[in-house]
């Protein structure tokens, strides 16, 4: 159990990348649609924090067509790309977009294998953030099933890195059920106060 009351999560991603020489990724999860949410700017100021540590960013949305279409992952550029139907204050300009058919990233259909990615890069921590708090974001962070007859299980980033996250970029109002998982550490603070 890591719940971490004395510093914040941007400490946490300052210290591990500039003392710690732990190489970080930030993950955001389906935050399709043009709807804000209640964080917005929790999640704004997390995607330009990931970006000014030289993070890779990752942003994972849902599309049914994954499967059917051969769509390659998008590298974001200058100009808004119609594949892309992230919430556009979080599309951030070097971000990788990725489709998946499911909620889950490990789903071997999906257009980018996020396990050797992130191996790939020497990723040893992931900052995740995004909606559904213990629906995708969970199934994502820790594991689980993908499917209401509990027959396609897949398993979380914290099998392969240490997960960072807090309440304040998780849109639920509901509390994160998987805050005490191996490798998770939670922190009950976004910002030094």
């Amino acid at each position: 159990m890591t719940i971490v009351r004395n510093f914040s999560l941007f400490e946490a991603m300052n210290n591990g990348v500039k003392q710690g020489g732990k190489k970080f990724a930030a993950i955001l999860i389906d935050e399709q649609g043009q709807q804000a949410p209640p964080n917005k700017q929790a999640l704004i100021d997390t995607l330009a924090q990931a970006k000014s540590l030289r993070m890779p960013i990752y942003i994972l949305e849902i599309d049914s067509k994954v499967n059917q279409q051969a769509i390659a992952p998008i590298v974001l550029g200058k100009n808004a790309n119609p594949l892309v139907k992230t919430n556009s204050n979080f599309c951030i300009e070097g971000a990788t977009v990725v489709k998946k058919p499911h909620i889950s990233m490990f789903n071997p259909k999906t257009n980018l294998d996020m396990k050797k990615e992130l191996q790939s890069k020497n990723i040893d921590a992931v900052v995740i953030m995004g909606q559904k708090t213990n629906q995708c974001v969970k199934t994502n962070a820790v594991g689980g099933f993908t499917d209401r007859q509990n027959q396609n299980y897949f398993a979380g980033l914290n099998d392969i890195c240490k997960v960072y996250t807090c309440d304040d970029i998780l849109r639920d109002q509901s509390e994160a059920t998987w805050k005490n998982a191996k490798n998770v550490f939670f922190y009950t603070k976004l910002k030094k106060d």
